[in-house]
């Protein structure tokens, strides 16, 4: 069953609710009205001495009448001769012509209800008793106030019945509207996507509205899926691309083996220092793909506070070896303690420094600095190089993405040592950029949470 459904279910569950109190609630009502007209009759008839004895009194003495006239205006008071006519003595002032038609087969002593033969009330309620003198009295009271509060009553559940369904209605239409109409436009979309219509987008409905929230959610998640499905066979696009070169170079080598290509063992040892470089370079790329892998997968290992200077001293002292006549200084006055793990925190710098190393010039200076800025722990890594292009700088840190790629695969650069920068401090609650100016240089930084005590190591 639909939303859709149960709501109108719902609406006529609550109509028939209505009707159903309201005809209890009138019936209630009118048997608390009629008991209170019997509760009168029954007072006004069993009191010793009192109405039946007037009105047997009453035969010959017009004083009575009078008297009875005067006492019971709002009654009906008559008497049923021997002969069987109707006698009355006393008649409602609001219906001075009222005569009750009278049952064939009285109860005596018991309220009924009959109507009139004369008169502008339509039913009254009377009860018959025997006199001493063989004649019946009768004692009657209108149902004119009864029945007009009962038709009140009726009149004010009708309205009250009206406005409550109403009210519903109009909730039900707005839950409709903004409710059940997106939500089913909502899963049209989603049904379309799941059929691989992948432009398919919701229309937002009402703004400030739950479905206008979930609509928001999905497109933004179809945005996000779509980036990321474009991301993926990118990622798979360019990982293919760099196996396929030393794969292509290793089995043009077999091929040119198996047909005896290498006829001096001068050649033959060429041939396998190239495989092998191939082959570590393969290594390299699936070492770091897998790196990545973990990193997206499991996260961050359990930081631990790291004095960065100490970090930074080291790896200058490693590019001294690595290029003696390169000029590295490390600028760290006070000591600036980060949240990280002290493996992935020298992962991160020196995929900055290889990156400065490999395409700068080796008289080019390389600077490390660490600081502490607005409670964060940065670390910069500045080269004094040639500078990289603008529109280049906000796909440095996409996987595999070269500013120069042919330079970089010449260099050893497999484009994933900035990704891998990138997913370390995101793994640490880190942020991470560059700047750069063409003739100037670059500055490759993160920045990590600050460690409580800026002396731990």
């Amino acid at each position: 069953m639909t939303l859709r459904t149960r709501l109108i279910a719902a609406f006529v569950a609550m109509f028939i609710l209505l009707v159903g109190s309201s005809i209890v609630v009138t019936l209630v009502q009118r048997s608390y009205l009629m008991r209170q007209v019997d509760q009168q009759l029954e007072t006004l008839t069993a009191a010793p001495g009192g109405i039946i004895a007037r009105i047997a009194a009453s035969t010959n003495r017009p004083n009575m009448q009078a008297a009875l006239r005067s006492d019971f205006s709002e009654f009906y008071l008559g008497r049923i001769n021997a002969d069987g006519s109707l006698q009355t003595f006393v008649a409602p002032l609001s219906d001075p012509e009222l005569v009750p038609d009278l049952p064939a087969e009285p109860e005596l002593g018991q309220p009924v209800t009959v109507r009139t033969s004369s008169g502008t009330t339509g039913r009254i309620r009377i009860v018959e008793s025997k006199l001493s003198d063989g004649t019946t009295a009768v004692t009657g009271l209108s149902l004119v106030k009864t029945e007009q509060a009962v038709r009140r009553l009726m009149a004010t559940e009708a309205i009250a019945s009206a406005i409550v369904l109403l009210v519903m209605g109009i909730v039900v239409l707005w839950v409709f509207r903004l409710g059940i109409r997106p939500i089913r436009k909502m899963t049209e979309a989603a049904d379309a996507i799941t059929a691989g219509s992948l432009d398919a987008r919701i229309d937002i409905p009402a703004a400030g509205t739950e479905a206008a929230r979930l609509g928001q959610a999905i497109n933004t998640m179809i945005d996000t899926t779509q980036e990321t499905e474009a991301r993926l066979r990118r990622f798979v696009s360019d990982a293919s691309h760099e196996l396929r070169t030393p794969l292509t170079t290793l089995r043009g080598y077999t091929a040119l083996y198996e047909a005896g290509g290498f006829t001096e063992k001068e050649e033959l040892d060429d041939a396998m220092r190239r495989m092998g470089h191939e082959a570590a370079r393969m290594s390299r790329i699936v070492d770091d793909l897998l790196l990545l892998a973990k990193l997206d997968e499991r996260g961050a290992s359990e930081p631990e506070p790291v004095e960065l200077g100490g970090v930074l001293r080291d790896l200058a002292s490693d590019i001294a070896v690595v290029q003696p006549g390169r000029p590295v200084t490390v600028e760290c006055s006070t000591p600036v303690t980060a949240m990280i793990h002290r493996d992935h925190l020298i992962q991160a710098v020196t995929a900055y420094t290889t990156n400065a190393l490999r395409y700068t010039d080796e008289s080019a200076e390389i600077i490390l600095r660490a600081a502490a800025v607005n409670d964060r722990a940065r670390v910069e890594v500045m080269d004094r190089g040639a500078g990289i292009a603008e529109a280049d700088l906000p796909r440095l840190f996409d996987r595999f993405y070269r500013a120069d790629s042919g330079r970089a695969r010449t260099a050893g650069g497999n484009g994933l040592g900035l990704a891998i920068v990138a997913s370390i401090i995101s793994s640490y609650h880190g942020t991470y950029g560059v700047q750069s100016v063409m003739g100037l240089g670059s500055t490759f930084w993160f920045e990590l949470p600050l460690a409580q005590d800026p002396l731990m190591s």
